[in-house]
């Protein structure tokens, strides 16, 4: 654009007579040098700016180990330490518990889909696709298989009484009063885990993920029937000053993010992108600790009673959820994060139905993840429709799993 002005000017001074052409090409001569000197002065801010980036990339710790984080967020004191506190944060508060939804049964896992409550139509798109549970029993070798499924949905004043509805038909869903806080996000994971050790303490695992994820609920069964059968996991009543002792028997499972780098600006505040920026003070190193991808991380109880423990006391939470739940606490804590060899697509380009046709395919962002975000007018048979060929291309396939299937790295 600049450039086609410079010559429109050009071929205009070229028509005027000597001594105006003399005029106008000073004109040119000072416009030249004033925008050069503009691009000049913007690189060496953009320079400057980028070497004062680098600057305190270096003065920050690469990776935040366990007494860098003890020093940032646990007052400087051990594990050991933190546990022998009481708690400092008061009980979650549940607007719909649903306490007696494990009452009849003991299961092996309970599934959270964190949804909504205007979501109604991928809830519903859920329970007949991946989220009705009898399809996995139906195959022998998972018949013993006890999974139970919920929706954890927010409070929102004008759907609490449709919410109501939607639960005394499906018995379903839980609903817990979060503050409303940049931490919300990590709150809520957190309340996910304090449900199901308050009402639901026999399950052996918990999983979470979200109502725009498509899980391919057979792999999640082989899995858990590999994990249940060797794995040991402490069923009793534990108080926190002892949890220290169970180091070796906690353990989270899920797609690991490996040097994860922390988002320090973005160029653009209005992306989504800007969610993720991180201050110093929030996070003071470089990279995240490994963490798991909030697509479908499973914890067992060993690992659930320890990040409980450690969030009931102490102060310093971190917005990041994922990474905070599943990094920044289990390194604190030694609790293992073991890596499985499944993959995930959240790639907006991405086709799920495609994706399903993968080996070891496990969780897929729906088209109906991105336009959540951009569009309100997305109908409930437009996400049944799209999860429904998901479900068939799993379905067909269903008996591949059946089969043990090598998960770890």
């Amino acid at each position: 654009m600049e450039n086609c002005c410079f010559k429109l000017l050009i071929r205009k001074c070229v028509r005027l007579n000597t001594r105006r052409r003399r005029y106008c090409c000073g004109y040119l001569y000072i416009l030249c040098c004033a925008s050069a000197l503009l691009i000049l002065l913007i690189n060496l801010q953009s320079f400057k700016w980028q070497t004062n980036v680098s600057d305190q990339d270096k003065d920050r710790p690469q990776h935040c180990d366990q007494t860098i984080i003890r020093k940032h967020y646990m007052y400087n004191e051990r594990p050991e330490q933190l546990f022998a506190r009481e708690p400092i944060r008061p009980s979650f508060s549940y607007e719909l518990p649903n306490e007696n939804f494990c009452s009849s049964i003991k299961p092996h896992a309970v599934i959270f889909v964190v949804s909504k409550s205007t979501n109604f139509g991928a809830r519903n798109a859920i329970r007949r696709t991946w989220g009705n549970l009898k399809h996995v029993n139906f195959i022998q070798e998972f018949a013993h298989l006890r999974l139970k499924l919920l929706f954890f949905i927010d409070i929102d004043e004008s759907h609490l009484l449709s919410i109501e509805l939607e639960q005394s038909i499906y018995n379903d869903i839980v609903q817990v009063r979060l503050p409303q806080h940049y931490t919300l996000s990590t709150y809520r994971d957190m309340a996910i885990l304090d449900w199901t050790e308050t009402f639901c303490s026999q399950a052996l695992m918990t999983i979470k993920t979200d109502d725009d994820i498509f899980l391919n609920i057979f792999l999640l069964a082989n899995l858990l029937n590999n994990i249940t059968t060797n794995i040991i996991i402490n069923q009793s009543e534990i108080e926190c000053k002892h949890m220290s002792s169970f180091d070796s028997l906690a353990i989270i499972y899920g797609v690991k993010f490996k040097n994860a780098p922390v988002i320090r600006y973005t160029n653009n505040p209005k992306l989504d992108r800007a969610r993720y920026i991180v201050t110093d003070d929030e996070y003071p190193c470089t990279y995240y600790p490994d963490y798991m991808s909030g697509f479908g991380y499973i914890i067992n109880r060993n690992a659930r009673l320890k990040l409980l423990c450690a969030f009931f006391r102490h102060e310093k939470l971190f917005h990041m959820s994922d990474a905070y739940v599943t990094g920044i606490l289990p390194e604190y804590m030694n609790i293992r994060r073991q890596s499985l060899s499944f993959k995930i697509s959240f790639e907006t380009k991405d086709n799920c139905d495609l994706f399903f046709h993968k080996p070891k395919a496990y969780a897929c962002a729906s088209s109906l993840h991105y336009q959540y975000e951009q569009s309100s007018s997305i109908t409930e048979i437009d996400i049944f429709q799209t999860f429904n060929i998901y479900w068939k291309r799993l379905y067909a396939n269903r008996l591949i799993y059946k089969n043990r299937i090598r998960y770890l790295y």
